[in-house]
C-alpha cells in the first residue's frame, strides 16, 4: 500500500468548480503553485482564475481577489443553505442506507454522522495554511494525471471495472476502502490538530470528512450504487464535462466564507483523487507485471483527442472480447454506449460476440430488453452473424443465434452470390451445423447463384450432407 510520502509529486495546476456551475459561467477556481517545477496540466480543468504562492503575497487577500470572480461571490452570497446540515442525511444516502442496512449495520464509518454547523467551520479551518493546501492539490494533480494516463492504455479500464464489479469480494472491498480512508483520517488529524490546535474535537474532523467525501462508505459499497466508483474514475480520466465539475463540487455543507469554501473544494479534490488512485494502485499490485492474455497492452488515443463515444465504443468492444458481461452491462445501462454501435467493419456487438466466441455475451443479449443489436445485420463483407458462426464452427454459438426471435436463417450474402449460412456450412463440410440450420427451417432449396444446397453438396462430394439435405427436400415437398 502506498505511503503518504509516495503520493507527493510535482504540482501542476488544479481547477476546482463550486456548486452551481450551471448558473455561473465563470465559477471556476484555479490554484497554480510551484512554477519553478515542471508542470502537468489537467486538460479537463482549464481556463480558471489563478494565483501563485509568491513570497510576500498576502494569501488571504489574494484568495478573495484572484480565486473568486465577482460572479462567484454573488452566487455564494445569494445561495440558499443546503438542506442537509445538522442531523439530516443526504436523500440518496438515506435511500441507500435503508436498502443496504444489513451490510451497513455496525460499521464505524456511518453516513449519519453530524455535518459541522456553520460556526464550527471557522474554528476548524482558522489555522490552515497555504503550504498544506498546496500539498493537497499537488498530490491530487499527480493522482489524476496518473489515473488518466493509465486508464487510456490498452484495456486497463475494462479489466479494472471487471475487478471492481465482480472479482473483488464485498468484505475485501470494504477493508480496502476503510484502510485508505484511515490514511485520509490521519491526514486530517495531522492537518487540523497540528496546525489548528488540539482543542478541536475528533467528531469535527469526521464531520469534515463526511462533508467532503459523502460517498463513503454507503454509496461506494451499496449494490444499487456500485457503478459510482467507475463513473468517477471515468470522469477523472476523461475530458472536462459538466458531470466532472459536479463531482468535484459535490460538497455537503454550507458556508458563506469564501476561503473556507476554497479549502473544502481543495480537500474534496484531494480526497477523491487520493482514494481512487489508491484503489487502482492496489489493483495494479494484484495483477501480474506481464500483460495479461487477451488484448494487446498498447496505448490508446488520448481522451482529449478521442470523442467520448469512441472511447466508450472501444471499451464495449473490449468487454465483449474479454467476455466481461458486467462491464458491458455497465456501459449499456449507463447509456454510455449505443446498442446499435458497429466497428470499422460494420460488425455490431452480436457479430463481435460470435467471432470472439463469447456465448455468455450472446445469452446476455438474448435476455436483454429492447433495444438490442440487430442479429441479422450484415458486416462490410456481406456476412451476417449466422455466417460468422458457420466460419468458427461453434455449435453452441449457432444454437444461441437460432434462439433469437428475429433471426433470419436464410439471410443471404449478396457479395457471395446470395450464399446463406447453409451454403457455407455445406462448403465447409460442417454436418452438425447443417443439421442445426435445417432443423431451424433453413430452406433446403434456396439457391446460391445457380446452385441449390443439394447440388452444392453433390458438387462437394459429401454424401452424408447430401443425404441430409435430400431428406429435408423430400420432407418439404411432402408438406406442400
Amino acid at each position: 500500500m502506498e505511503t503518504m510520502r509516495d503520493r507527493r509529486t510535482t504540482l501542476g495546476s488544479c481547477h476546482i468548480s463550486v456548486k452551481g456551475e450551471d448558473d455561473v459561467d465563470s465559477n471556476k477556481l484555479l490554484c497554480r503553485v510551484n512554477k519553478r517545477q515542471q508542470q502537468k496540466e489537467i486538460p479537463h480543468l482549464s481556463d480558471m482564475c489563478s494565483w501563485s504562492n509568491k513570497p510576500g503575497v498576502d494569501f488571504n487577500r489574494s484568495l478573495h481577489k484572484e480565486l473568486f470572480s465577482s460572479e462567484i461571490k454573488n452566487y455564494l452570497s445569494k445561495a440558499d443553505p443546503l438542506p442537509h446540515i445538522g442531523n439530516k442525511m443526504l436523500p440518496y444516502l438515506r435511500k441507500s442506507t435503508r436498502r443496504n442496512s444489513t451490510k451497513a449495520a455496525g460499521q464505524k464509518d456511518s453516513v449519519n454522522m453530524l455535518f459541522p454547523a456553520k460556526e464550527h467551520f471557522a474554528k476548524i479551518f482558522c489555522g490552515l495554511n497555504e503550504a498544506l493546501v498546496s500539498d493537497w492539490l499537488e498530490r491530487a494533480i499527480y493522482s489524476i494525471n496518473d489515473l488518466r494516463e493509465w486508464c487510456h492504455i490498452g484495456d486497463n479500464f475494462v479489466r479494472f471495472a471487471n475487478f471492481w464489479l465482480s472479482e473483488l469480494p464485498y468484505k475485501q472491498k470494504l477493508n480496502l476502502l476503510q484502510l485508505e480512508m484511515g490514511l485520509f483520517d490521519d491526514e486530517l488529524q495531522s492537518a487540523f490538530f497540528e496546525e489548528v490546535g488540539a482543542e478541536l474535537e475528533f467528531s469535527h474532523l469526521h464531520s469534515v470528512r463526511s462533508a467532503t467525501l459523502c460517498e463513503y462508505p454507503e454509496v461506494l459499497l451499496n449494490d444499487e450504487t456500485k457503478y459510482v466508483f467507475l463513473d468517477y474514475l471515468n470522469l477523472m480520466s476523461s475530458e472536462q464535462t459538466i458531470e466532472y465539475k459536479k463531482m468535484l463540487s459535490g460538497l455537503k455543507c454550507t458556508t458563506n466564507n469564501l476561503q473556507i469554501a476554497l479549502w473544502l473544494l481543495a480537500l474534496r479534490a484531494f480526497a477523491l483523487a487520493n482514494l481512487w488512485h489508491a484503489v487502482v494502485k492496489f489493483y495494479k499490485a494484484m495483477v501480474s507485471s506481464q500483460p495479461p492474455p487477451g488484448l494487446p497492452n498498447k496505448s490508446s488515443v488520448s481522451a482529449t483527442r478521442k470523442q467520448k463515444s469512441d472511447l466508450f465504443k472501444e471499451r464495449a468492444f473490449q468487454s465483449i472480447q474479454l467476455g466481461y458481461i458486467d462491464v458491458l452491462h455497465y456501459l449499456i445501462k449507463g447509456h454510455q454506449i449505443d446498442p446499435y454501435v458497429v466497428d470499422e467493419n460494420n460488425r455490431n456487438m452480436i457479430f463481435l460476440s460470435v467471432i470472439h466466441n463469447q456465448p455468455k455475451i450472446l445469452e446476455y443479449f438474448l435476455d436483454m430488453d429492447s433495444p438490442i443489436p440487430n442479429v441479422n445485420q450484415a458486416a462490410e463483407n456481406g456476412n451476417t452473424p449466422l455466417h460468422a458462426a458457420v466460419n468458427i464452427r461453434k455449435t453452441d454459438i449457432m444454437s444461441l443465434l437460432l434462439r433469437f426471435a428475429e433471426i433470419d436463417v436464410n439471410a443471404p450474402n449478396y457479395q457471395c452470390n446470395g450464399a446463406t449460412a447453409l451454403h457455407l456450412a455445406i462448403v465447409y463440410g460442417h454436418l452438425d451445423i447443417c443439421y442445426l440450420l435445417l432443423k431451424a427451417a433453413a430452406d433446403p432449396e434456396i439457391q446460391m447463384g445457380e446452385l441449390t444446397p443439394l447440388q452444392l453438396a453433390q458438387h462437394m462430394g459429401n454424401k452424408t450432407i447430401e443425404n441430409l439435405i435430400r431428406f429435408h427436400v423430400n420432407k418439404l415437398k411432402k408438406g406442400k
